[in-house]
C-alpha cells in the first residue's frame, strides 16, 4: 500500500516546494524492484541504496519546488500532485494508494472507474488497485493560465507555434513549463566503464537539466512568456527509473502541484494518431488521450496538443526562426546527428529541403557526409516492431521518402546490414 499524508508548504533561500509524507510497504517496494528487474532485465539505479535510506526520517517525503515567486500557486489543499506522481508506481505494484489528504472529486472517481480497470486487467496480470481518502469538489477558480511543457522538442515546438497566438484567446498560451523530474538520462550513466554512484548520476542530470532550462528559457524570451521551471525528487528517490512509462503522469503532477495557476495544460502528444494502446507497459504516451481526461480536476484541465504526425509537425515548424536556433531532440544531448531521434529528424527535414536552415542546431555538413549511415539506419530500423516508436517513426520517414522520390543511397544497405548484424551479435552473446 501507498499511503499519502497531508501536503505543505515551505521554502529554502529562493526556492518553495511543495511536499507531503509518503509511506510504502514493504511488499510494495520489493513488487517494484522486481518489475524493474523483469522489465529492464538489470536495472542499475536498483542497486545502489534502494529504497533510499532517507526514507526513514521523519521529514522525508515526495516534493516539489518552484521559484519562491510562485510559491502562492503550489496546491497543498489537495494530494492531486502526488496521486499523479505515484499511480504508475501503485499500479504496476498491485498496490491501493490511501490518501490522509482531499482528493479532487472528478479526478478520484475517473482514475477508479476508468483509469485503473483500463489498464490494470486480469489479461493482463495487474491487479485492480483503489484510490481513496477525502474527496472535494472545491477547485480554484481563481486559476487562469495556460501551459504548455517546452523541452525544445519537435512536439513541444509545434505546440509553442500553434497556441501562443490562438482563437478564442481563453485557448492562448500563458506560460511555458520545464520540468526536471527524471526526463533526462546521462548517455553514459549504465556503461559498466563509466558508471556513476546514484549522487553522480543525479548530479550530472541536474546540470545538464539547467543547461536545456535555459534553452527553453532563451524560447519563452523570444515569444514573451514566462518560464515555470518545476523540479522534483520522484525519479531521485522513487522511481529511480522508468521515465517511458510515466513522463504523462509525471507531466501532469507538476502542473497539479500548481493548480492555482493553472487551469488548462497542452499535453504535447507523440504524434501516434494510428496507434492506441491501453497497457502499462508501453509508454504512456500511447495511452495519454484517456489520462488526459482521467487526470483532470475540477480547476485544471489536460487536453492534447494536437494528433497529428511527426512529419506535419516538422513540416509546421521548419520555417520558423525559433525552430531553427532551439529546436533540440537528441537522446545524446546537444543534437549528436548520430542517435536514431537526430537521424528521423534530419532526414526528414532533408526530404523537405529544409534542413539547411537548422545549421545553427546541427551539423548539417557531418549529416550530409554520412547521409548513408541515416538512411542505413531508416531501412534498419523501418523493419522493427509495430509497437516500437522508432519503427513507427521510421515507416513513417520511409513512406515519406517514396512520395518525394528520393534517392537511398547504395551504401545504405551495408549499414543497414551492419545493425542488423550488430543486433544479431548482442542477442548472441547475450543468450
Amino acid at each position: 500500500m501507498i499511503t499519502i499524508g497531508q501536503p505543505y508548504i515551505f521554502t529554502e533561500g529562493n526556492k518553495a516546494y511543495l511536499k507531503a509524507p509518503i509511506h510504502i510497504s514493504e511488499d510494495t517496494v520489493q513488487a517494484y524492484m522486481k518489475l524493474q528487474e523483469r522489465m529492464h532485465k538489470v536495472h542499475w539505479r536498483l542497486d545502489e541504496n534502494y529504497p533510499p535510506s532517507e526514507w526513514n526520517d521523519k521529514d522525508s517525503g515526495l516534493w516539489f519546488s518552484v521559484d519562491k515567486k510562485y510559491e502562492g500557486y503550489l496546491t497543498a489543499e489537495t494530494a492531486d500532485a502526488f496521486i499523479s506522481a505515484m499511480l504508475w508506481y501503485a499500479m504496476v505494484t498491485g498496490s491501493d494508494i490511501v490518501s490522509e489528504a482531499p482528493v479532487s472529486e472528478k479526478m478520484q472517481f475517473s482514475v477508479n472507474h476508468y483509469l485503473v480497470p483500463a489498464l490494470c486487467t486480469e489479461k493482463n496480470g495487474y491487479r485492480r488497485i483503489s484510490v481513496s481518502g477525502p474527496t472535494t469538489k472545491v477547485g480554484f477558480p481563481q486559476a487562469d493560465g495556460v501551459g504548455t511543457g517546452m523541452s525544445c522538442g519537435v512536439d513541444s515546438l509545434y505546440t509553442l507555434h500553434e497556441f501562443m497566438e490562438t482563437e478564442p484567446a481563453e485557448n492562448k498560451l500563458t506560460h511555458l513549463m520545464y520540468f526536471n523530474m527524471g526526463a533526462i538520462f546521462h548517455p553514459d550513466s549504465s556503461d559498466k566503464k563509466t558508471r556513476y554512484s546514484i549522487e553522480e548520476f543525479y548530479k550530472k542530470t541536474d546540470e545538464m537539466s539547467e543547461e536545456k532550462m535555459t534553452k527553453a528559457t532563451e524560447v519563452a524570451d523570444m515569444v514573451d512568456l514566462p518560464l515555470v521551471y518545476v523540479s522534483s525528487n520522484m525519479d531521485s528517490d522513487y522511481y529511480r527509473g522508468a521515465y517511458g512509462y510515466t513522463a504523462v503522469y509525471r507531466n501532469c503532477a507538476c502542473v497539479l502541484a500548481l493548480q492555482k495557476l493553472f487551469r488548462m495544460y497542452y499535453c504535447s502528444s507523440a504524434g501516434w494518431p494510428d496507434y492506441f494502446d491501453l497497457s502499462l507497459s508501453e509508454g504512456s504516451e500511447h495511452y495519454e488521450m484517456l489520462l488526459c481526461q482521467c487526470l483532470s480536476t475540477e480547476s485544471c484541465s489536460f487536453v492534447l496538443s494536437d494528433y497529428v504526425t511527426r512529419i506535419e509537425k516538422t513540416e509546421t515548424i521548419a520555417d520558423w526562426d525559433v525552430a531553427w536556433n532551439y529546436l533540440d531532440v537528441c537522446f545524446n544531448f546537444r543534437n549528436c546527428g548520430k542517435c536514431s531521434k537526430c537521424y528521423r529528424t534530419l532526414l526528414t527535414l532533408d526530404l523537405m529541403g529544409k534542413v539547411d536552415k537548422f545549421s545553427p542546431v546541427f551539423d548539417v555538413d557531418a549529416y550530409k557526409r554520412n547521409k548513408s549511415r541515416a538512411y542505413g539506419w531508416l531501412s534498419y530500423a523501418r523493419l522493427g516492431d509495430a509497437k516500437d516508436d522508432n519503427a513507427v517513426f521510421a515507416r513513417d520517414i520511409y513512406e515519406y521518402a517514396k512520395k518525394k522520390n528520393a534517392k537511398i543511397p547504395a551504401a545504405a544497405a551495408l549499414y543497414a546490414a551492419g545493425h542488423v548484424a550488430k543486433v544479431a551479435a548482442k542477442k548472441l552473446l547475450k543468450h
